[in-house]
């Protein structure tokens, strides 16, 4: 009896052992079938990661050039509409720019001159004595107005020379420009752009080096990088087009080995500069698919152990299973414990947001207003506290901000500078204009809160009185409202609040992308451009 079930016993245990090496063998010629398979797939995956990668540097880049060219952009447009300015005027402009440039670190140098048949003249330069290298001197060796740049490579600097020569309608030229020091902004660029695979180079459309992270290379002409692929290839390339990025393969010279180049464009202003990243191959793509192989292995070579486990350690199945239950158990309460701490992270986040958009002070002069009113006009401070809480539930409907319809934001206006009517009376007019018959205009989109930032700046930053009231006026236009306030500005000026509303303004039509935000102030008016998005 005893014999027999060993022979049951060993009989099942057999089958059991044919049914595994069965499996094992199967699992094997799966695995060298999927293998090539899962390396391919591998290279393409790595092969987006490392397109994501240039379309994030590439956005970098813009970004931060930009930036630098935003303060030649603005001389442009100060320079383009002077023709009906008097000249003191529009130096005094040019100079409060050129001041404005050095702000930025990078800026070495900010200056402007007119040039003319015997030379230059009216010269301001924030640091004297100016370079004249790559200077525009001889005035008929321009004809047109055109921006101009060059590398000067000085001791202890690398200078990207950018400048804007204008030809005015009677023949006057007048020359604007800054000086970036290459060497500053490649530090500043290398450390906040750490690369995790490849390196970045950045030339302009000359084939000069801007950006490199070997500095010695910065100011230098890099003919090698286009023998295979042309200047004009990567220029003339569509970003929208459906062919594949311009690539080569070449000899690094930074890392001294091979390398996979990608060759792209960035605009900045009215000029293009090329972004190449380089990418070993040897070290990313050889290595990391041979790890996908090695790996692949091991786990097979693990699944055949197991396999051989489960067959002599079987009496100890139900233990293990406990295990793995208990292991998955763990394993959601992790994911719960995780889950809380994202929503408790997330909801304090939104607080935070919505404590920065309801302004305090806003909150409490309109409780002051409203308990005036409740003694004095009763239906009226009803009226009030409903406008009030239209405006509270407006800030919190939006609380991810971004961008309004034009209509909603009206109308959010209106609620808003009742609650100001009540509190400053006649001292305050708004005048609603709408210079086009296009209803369309009202279903283009602002910033948020775009329309109440110019209100509350110019109720902040200007005194006003019932004799002398502060009159502001909205211009509807196809493409930009635009709004006007009398300019009577106070004795101490909220310096920081001032640039904070229209430094969120210019930021955001900067993330989109949008050209055309603009403030000036004309004589005893401050006017205030906002373009409309589509």
């Amino acid at each position: 009896m005893g014999s027999s079930k060993l022979l049951i016993s060993f009989k099942k245990h057999k089958r059991y052992l044919y049914t595994s090496l069965a499996l094992i063998i199967l699992f094997f010629a799966v695995s060298a079938l999927i293998t090539p398979k899962i390396t391919l797939v591998a290279e393409n995956l790595l092969e987006d990661v490392v397109q994501e990668n240039l379309t994030s540097k590439k956005n970098s880049i813009a970004f931060e050039f930009n930036n630098l060219n935003s303060f030649l952009i603005y001389s442009e447009k100060i320079v383009g509409d002077s023709i009906e300015i008097p000249a003191e005027q529009l130096q005094e402009k040019l100079r409060f720019t050129a001041d404005l440039a050095q702000t930025s670190p990078f800026i070495l140098n900010s200056y402007f001159y007119n040039l003319t048949p015997k030379g230059w003249t009216n010269l301001y330069t924030t640091q004297d004595p100016i370079n004249k290298m790559g200077l525009p001197l001889h005035y008929e060796d321009y004809v047109r107005s055109e921006f101009v740049d060059t590398i000067l490579k000085l001791k202890d600097h690398v200078i990207y020379r950018k400048f804007y020569v204008h030809r005015g309608a009677a023949n006057g030229i007048t020359v604007v420009g800054n000086d970036i020091d290459l060497l500053a902004f490649w530090n500043y660029f290398s450390e906040s752009n750490e690369a995790r695979i490849g390196y970045t180079v950045v030339t302009t459309d000359t084939g000069i080096c801007l950006l490199h992270p070997e500095p010695k290379y910065i100011g230098t002409r890099l003919d090698s990088y286009f023998t295979r692929v042309s200047l004009n290839a990567v220029l003339n390339h569509s970003e929208h087009s459906d062919t594949k990025l311009l690539t080569d393969e070449a000899k690094s010279e930074y890392l001294n080995l091979n390398v996979k180049r990608y060759f792209d464009k960035v605009q900045v202003g009215n000029s293009s500069l090329l972004v190449i990243e380089s990418f070993p191959l040897d070290i990313i793509l050889k290595e990391r698919t041979q790890k996908i192989n090695r790996y692949f292995l091991w786990i097979s070579l693990l699944a055949f152990f197991v396999f051989m486990g489960l067959l002599l350690v079987s009496r100890y199945q139900l233990k293990k299973e406990f295990l793995e239950n208990l292991k998955v158990v763990e394993e959601k309460e992790q994911l719960i414990n995780a889950n809380e701490k994202y929503q408790k992270e997330n909801a304090l986040l939104q607080l935070n947001q919505l404590k920065k958009k309801m302004n305090p002070h806003f909150l409490f002069n309109s409780l002051n207003s409203l308990h005036i009113l409740i003694e004095s006009k009763p239906e009226l401070s009803q009226e009030f506290l409903l406008k009030l809480s239209d405006v509270y539930r407006y800030l919190l409907e939006n609380k991810e901000g971004d961008l309004i319809l034009v209509k909603k934001e009206l109308t959010f206006l209106n609620q808003y500078f009742f609650l100001q009517k009540i509190r400053f009376g006649a001292s305050i007019q708004v005048l609603i204009n709408n210079t086009v018959d296009d209803a369309k205009v009202y279903t283009k989109k602002i910033p948020f809160l775009a329309l109440e930032t110019v209100v509350e700046n110019a109720i902040k930053h200007n005194e006003f009185t019932k004799q002398n009231p502060l009159q502001i006026e909205l211009l509807f236009y196809e493409n930009y409202i635009e709004v006007i306030n009398t300019y009577t500005p106070r004795k101490t000026p909220k310096v920081a609040s001032h640039k904070l509303g229209l430094i969120y303004l210019k930021n955001t039509y900067n993330f989109y992308n949008i050209e055309g935000f603009q403030t000036e102030i004309t004589g005893d008016k401050f006017k205030c451009r906002l373009p409309l998005l589509p």
